[in-house]
């Protein structure tokens, strides 16, 4: 970290300058104590192909990634061309408090070596993106098994409201023991098209809930942003953790 807060060229941040998980659950805590809007990304190769159109790659170039044409058969919430979503993903990085990049040399996720780490790096370096901080993209991964994290948000009183196409089974999971969290209401989401009314249904709830816990995607980058500046709550990108919440054996 630099003496002003701010990450400099991510391509020079080791893996052991990566935030672990007890500082992020602590910076989660703080926020949601002091009542102020925060939220966390997560930039892995999705993302990174999002943010590719027409920046480090050509379209054509984008277009031809295997991840982006399982993504034009409707499986991952979003269709490319985009460049909307690429721009709004940018602003959402540039304001983020937290941003979750690969670990150099990552083994977690299933993607080319090439389509992890180094194309965030040029991406970052595109858009002259400097995070405030970062953390490792699988953090949700880890925060999912994390009892500490569960215990904040129970111990807080903190209302979670639940983003995803899977919540309604999250929200089962989640109301009862171990977790016995709040849970005001849930919203499912499931592609980009969804993202204003969304939006405008969380922004006319906002007095209901402290922070939300979003899985969905690509669009998870863009919702936790908005969230966190239309209403002025947590939001964290949480990946497929509402896929697995059931299977989880808090440690």
């Amino acid at each position: 970290m630099t003496a002003g807060g701010v990450v400099g060229l991510i391509s020079h941040i080791t893996n052991d300058q990566l935030l672990e998980k007890e500082e992020i659950v602590e910076r989660l805590r703080q926020a949601l104590e002091q009542r102020i809007p925060y939220y966390l990304v997560r930039i892995g190769d999705g993302e990174n192909f999002v943010l590719s159109q027409d920046s480090v790659y050509t379209m054509e170039q984008t277009l031809g990634q295997l991840w982006v044409k399982i993504a034009n058969q409707g499986r991952k919430g979003v269709r490319i061309p985009n460049i909307e979503i690429r721009d709004r993903m940018v602003e959402s990085i540039k304001g983020a408090d937290i941003v979750g990049i690969l670990a150099q040399n990552d083994k977690t996720i299933r993607a080319h070596p090439n389509h992890k780490r180094p194309l965030t790096d040029k991406i970052f370096d595109h858009f002259a993106l400097q995070p405030k901080a970062v953390c490792n993209a699988v953090v949700n991964r880890e925060l999912i098994y994390h009892k500490p994290f569960w215990e904040m948000l129970a111990a807080q009183g903190s209302r979670v409201i639940l983003i995803s196409r899977w919540a309604g089974g999250m929200k089962q999971r989640l109301i009862r023991p171990p977790y016995n969290l709040t849970v005001p209401f849930t919203l499912p989401f499931e592609r980009y098209e969804m993202m204003n009314d969304t939006l405008t249904a969380i922004e006319s709830r906002k007095d209901e809930f402290d922070i939300a816990l979003v899985s969905c995607g690509v669009n998870a980058v863009v919702l936790a942003h908005e969230i966190a500046a239309r209403t002025g709550k947590v939001a964290v990108d949480f990946g497929i953790g509402s896929q697995i919440i059931s299977s989880v054996k808090l440690k």
